[in-house]
C-alpha cells in the first residue's frame, strides 16, 4: 500500500492548489461568512467548469477513485473552501438517476437521526409510498435539488428519493457557518431507490474518507499559521519560534499531521471499516489539538474573530463530531478488530 500521492493525484492536488490559493484564500470564507452565507453558488458553478464533481465522481475510471479524491479536496480544506462537493459525490453513488454532476445537480444525504452520533441506523418509517419522521444535521440542503433519505421499509432499512418542497427545512446556524438543516418528513411522498444497507454504509464510509481530507488540508493550514507566527512574534529580542518549549509542542503537531495523512492515505487505498475508522479517529484529535496549539500560540489576538485562526478552530470542533466522533470511530475499529 502506497501512503503518497502518485503522479496523477498529485496533480490534481497541485491543480486544486493553485486554484483555492488564487481564487479562495480564507479571506474569500471570512467575507462569505460576514455576508451571511453559507455557500457560494459562482464557486460551486467555478468547480463545476473545473470539473471537479464529476472528475471525483468517476476517477475509478483512471485507477484513481478515493486517492484522487483526497488529492482534490484536501487542498480545499486547507482554504476552508465552502461546496457540496462531497455531497455531489456521494450523491452520484447513492442516487445515480438523480444526479447530473456537469451540470451540478445533486441530492443532499439525509441519513443521521437524533441521539445516533455515528450509528447508521433508521427511524423514520415508509408506509404506502409516503416517509414519516426527521433527519438532522443535513449537508447541502440549499444546494441541492432533491433529498436521499434512509428509512426503514418492511424491516429492512433503504434509500428513497424526497422533493425538497415536501419536507419541512430548519437551517441550522453552525459555527463553522456551512448550509447545514434538519429535515422533518410527515407524510411525504417518496421513490424507493436501489440501494440497501449495505450502500450506505459504502457510501458514508466513502464521504468519512474525503471529510478526513477535508481536515488534513485544514491542520496543515493552520501548522503554516502558526509557523509563519512563531518565526514573526517576537518576545526578548528573539523570535518567539526559537524557544525550546514552543519547538517541542509544534514538532508534536507536526507528527499529529503526518500520522493522520498516512491514515487517510491508507483508508482512501483500502477503504475498509476499520481502515476508514481509524482515519477518522486520528484527523478528529489531530484537527482539534492543531486548531487549539494554534489559537493559544497567537495569544490573545488568537481568541478574536480578527484573525482567520479561529475559523479553523470551529471547523475543528464541527469536523470531529461529524460522521462518527473519535471515540465513535475507535469503538467500532475495535470491534472490526475482535475486541
Amino acid at each position: 500500500m502506497t501512503l503518497i500521492l502518485n503522479e496523477d493525484e498529485q496533480m490534481l492536488a497541485d491543480g486544486a492548489k493553485d486554484w483555492a490559493d488564487n481564487e479562495h484564500p480564507l479571506s474569500q470564507f471570512r467575507a462569505m461568512r460576514d455576508a451571511g452565507k453559507t455557500w457560494n453558488p459562482g464557486l460551486w458553478r467555478s468547480l463545476i467548469e473545473l470539473g471537479y464533481p464529476a472528475m471525483g465522481a468517476s476517477l475509478a475510471n483512471d485507477g484513481l477513485d478515493l486517492g484522487g479524491q483526497v488529492a482534490l479536496i484536501e487542498p480545499l480544506g486547507a482554504n476552508l473552501v465552502a461546496t457540496p462537493l462531497i455531497s455531489a459525490w456521494v450523491s452520484a453513488l447513492i442516487d445515480p438517476q438523480g444526479t447530473d454532476l456537469v451540470s451540478g445537480k445533486f441530492s443532499a444525504f439525509a441519513w443521521m437521526e437524533a441521539g445516533a452520533r455515528g450509528d447508521r441506523t433508521a427511524s423514520a418509517l415508509v408506509e404506502n409510498g409516503t416517509i414519516t419522521g426527521a433527519k438532522q444535521a443535513v449537508w447541502d440542503v440549499d444546494s441541492a435539488k432533491a433529498i436521499v433519505v434512509s428509512a426503514l421499509y418492511n424491516g429492512h432499512l433503504g434509500l428513497f428519493r424526497v422533493a425538497k418542497a415536501d419536507c419541512t427545512i430548519t437551517a441550522l446556524h453552525r459555527i463553522d457557518h456551512r448550509d447545514t438543516a434538519n429535515v422533518a418528513f410527515d407524510g411525504a411522498p417518496c421513490t424507493r431507490l436501489a440501494g440497501d444497507e449495505a450502500l450506505l454504509n459504502t457510501a458514508l464510509d466513502r464521504a468519512t474518507v474525503a471529510l478526513c481530507a477535508e481536515m488534513l488540508g485544514g491542520m496543515t493550514s493552520a501548522m503554516k499559521m502558526l509557523v509563519t507566527y512563531l518565526c514573526e512574534r517576537r518576545q526578548f529580542e528573539s523570535a518567539i519560534g526559537s524557544f525550546q518549549a514552543v519547538q517541542h509542542r509544534t514538532v508534536d503537531c507536526f507528527i499529529e499531521i503526518e500520522l493522520a495523512r498516512s491514515t487517510v492515505l491508507g483508508a482512501a487505498r483500502d477503504p475498509t471499516p476499520a481502515n476508514v475508522s481509524l482515519a477518522k479517529a486520528r484527523c478528529s484529535d489531530a484537527y482539534v489539538l492543531l486548531a487549539n496549539e494554534a489559537v493559544q500560540f497567537h495569544g490573545g489576538i488568537g481568541v478574536t474573530d480578527e484573525h482567520d485562526i479561529g475559523f479553523h478552530l470551529k471547523r475543528a470542533r464541527v469536523c470531529s463530531l461529524t460522521l462518527g466522533s473519535s471515540d465513535w470511530h475507535r469503538r467500532r475499529w475495535a470491534v472490526e478488530h475482535g475486541y
